[in-house]
């Protein structure tokens, strides 16, 4: 039998969505009914999020002169990173250890519909927890910003995708959780199983860079079909309207799907790019 973690974690004081409408995202935002914690408060407050947001896209050149103070071939460093890799490795598999067979209670439990737009909220509260699950993923993604970092310690430009790719999912997943918004399964779900691979990937090149892994074209693949299958998935919830989800959770998906749009363009670019020669 599988055993499941079900932690208890509150987005709101009361257990229930911090945001039903858009313009509770911002210039309504009932900060009278913020979870206590004050490190929860910081990953829920509009102005903390655009803060941690701007941080992020602003800090590149303060990262370049910590680079010049460091050489990214030391054996700290490289352990650093190989870390850092395998920390976010293991996390994505407990996450997607734990959220998969709750999604599956739920649906056994609830039915299709239930399960699909969770009208009634119970996939946020007990018996289910998966909520928690939400959150805590969520507040990963401000973790992830380390990836970005760690390039320019290496003395390597990020990307354009890698920043946007940072920046989107943080935005998009903090509307979700206000909103405790049924479509953040695909989300948790599909990213959780993507990252334990990929991070398990970067934490093998990193211990040994010279280990030649020829089905890494096939994550990128995966990658893609992640965002495919979330976009196709989640597409209903916002034709079916206030019977499935509400106003604010809706926008945050009209933002993540148009998110996914611009991903599957630019990893598809970055695909083309890195394997045509290899082809």
């Amino acid at each position: 039998m599988t055993v499941i973690w079900r932690p208890t974690l509150l987005e709101s004081r009361d257990g229930y969505p911090l945001a039903t409408e858009i313009s509770h995202l911002y210039w309504a935002f009932p900060y009278h009914r913020l979870p206590e914690s004050p490190v929860l408060q910081i990953f829920l407050r509009p102005e903390c999020v655009l803060a941690l947001v701007a941080f992020y896209l602003a800090s590149k050149p303060m990262f370049k002169e910590v680079a010049k103070t460091i050489d990214p071939k030391s054996s700290w460093f490289i352990h650093s990173i190989a870390l850092h890799n395998a920390s976010l490795a293991i996390f994505s598999a407990v996450v997607a250890w734990n959220s998969w067979p709750i999604i599956g209670q739920h649906y056994q439990r609830y039915g299709a519909f239930d399960t699909y737009c969770d009208p009634n909220g119970t996939l946020w509260r007990r018996p289910s927890d998966f909520g928690a699950w939400a959150l805590i993923f969520y507040i990963s993604k401000y973790y992830e910003f380390a990836d970005t970092w760690i390039l320019v310690l290496k003395g390597k430009p990020p990307s354009f995708l890698q920043v946007y790719h940072h920046t989107g999912i943080a935005i998009c997943m903090w509307i979700g959780v206000l909103s405790q918004s049924s479509w953040l399964k695909a989300v948790v779900l599909l990213n959780s199983v993507i990252h334990t691979l990929m991070y398990t990937y970067f934490f093998v090149k990193t211990v040994r860079p010279k280990t030649e892994i020829k089905s890494a074209r096939y994550l990128t693949q995966m990658q893609i079909g992640q965002f495919f299958t979330g976009i196709i998935y989640s597409a209903a919830v916002l034709f079916l309207g206030d019977t499935c989800d509400t106003p604010s959770s809706r926008f945050g998906l009209a933002c993540l799907q148009l998110y996914g749009y611009g991903l599957i363009a630019l990893f598809m670019a970055f695909a083309k790019r890195k394997y045509k020669k290899k082809t």
